[in-house]
């Protein structure tokens, strides 16, 4: 998976892509054709200091790198956090970053769910 870093790419899928909203995120996407697809993020100064902002940008990199290996591959993608997302743990972010690309068909429903142990025992 590929970094998107240019502003006329995240403007051209703000402006062609379709957003899925999720709780603590929005997920822009527009269909590329590459072989690889391409992540952007984007985390607006109403969101707090620049501590705050690269600590949510940290965040979603990493949930990101987990679930890269599940993206399917022709997207363009920008994640947009929202407010919400300064005061989320770990855990949310990533489960609801996971429910809102699953929305947006750019990963599998079951391939990419995380295994929990005791679900489905008595």
């Amino acid at each position: 998976m590929e970094r998107l870093r240019n502003p006329r790419e995240f403007s051209f899928v703000y402006n062609k892509g379709t957003p899925c909203f999720g709780r603590h995120v929005v997920v822009s996407q527009v269909p590329t054709g590459r072989s690889v697809s391409r992540v952007g993020f984007a985390v607006s100064k109403k969101l707090g200091s620049a501590v705050t902002r690269n600590r949510v940008k940290r965040r979603l990199k990493a949930i990101m790198q987990e679930l890269a290996d599940h993206i399917s591959p022709g997207y363009d993608v920008v994640i947009g956090a929202k407010r919400s997302s300064v005061g989320a743990s770990f855990a949310e972010l990533k489960e609801d970053l996971r429910l809102t690309l699953q929305k947006c068909s750019l990963i599998a429903g079951r391939s990419a769910s995380s295994a929990r142990s005791g679900e489905g025992h008595a």
